[in-house]
C-alpha cells in the first residue's frame, strides 16, 4: 500500500521531462551545475545554489469516503529551472529559464496523470518565483515553480 504519491511523481517526472527536454539537464534532486550556456531542470529543489538540503515536496490527505478505505492527497513537488549563460545578459537566462519550465508545462498538459496509478492530475503553477545573479562568469537565473497534484490513494 502507498502512503503518498509524492515518490512516484518525482520519479515520472524525471521520466517524463528527461525525454520531453533533451536540451536540458535533468536532474532527479540536487545535481552539479553551474556549467556557462548549460540549462537544467532540478526535480524537487527549491534553490539548486544552496549548499543545504532541499525542500522538495509538500502534500496533504482526506479521507475520501465514509468506510475509509481510500484517501484524496493533493500537493506539490518544486522544480528549478537554471539557466546560466556566459554573458553579461540577464533576459537571455531569464528567457531561457521560463523557457524550461513552459517546455515542462507543455510535456505535463500532454499527459496530466503521468500514467501513475490513483494520479488525478498534475499542473504547473500557483507559484512561480524568479532568482538572477550576473556575475564575472555571466548571468545566471532560477526560475521557480510547483508542479501540483492531485492523486487518489
Amino acid at each position: 500500500m502507498n502512503t503518498t504519491r509524492i515518490p512516484a511523481l518525482i520519479d515520472a517526472l524525471v521520466t517524463t521531462l528527461t525525454t520531453a527536454l533533451p536540451n536540458v539537464v535533468v536532474y532527479d534532486g540536487l545535481g552539479v551545475s553551474g556549467d556557462r550556456g548549460v540549462d537544467a531542470l532540478f526535480i524537487g529543489v527549491d534553490d539548486p545554489d544552496s549548499p543545504n538540503a532541499a525542500f522538495s515536496a509538500n502534500a496533504e490527505q482526506d479521507w475520501a469516503n465514509a468506510n475509509y478505505t481510500a484517501r484524496d492527497e493533493s500537493g506539490y513537488v518544486v522544480c528549478a529551472a537554471s539557466s546560466w549563460v556566459g554573458e553579461v545578459d540577464a533576459k537571455l537566462a531569464r528567457d531561457n529559464a521560463f523557457a524550461t519550465m513552459a517546455a515542462a508545462e507543455t510535456a505535463l498538459r500532454a499527459n496530466p496523470s503521468l500514467d501513475i496509478p490513483g494520479m488525478l492530475w498534475t499542473s504547473v503553477g500557483t507559484r512561480i518565483s524568479l532568482m538572477q545573479n550576473q556575475t564575472e562568469h555571466g548571468a545566471h537565473a532560477i526560475a521557480l515553480f510547483r508542479v501540483n497534484y492531485r492523486a487518489r490513494i
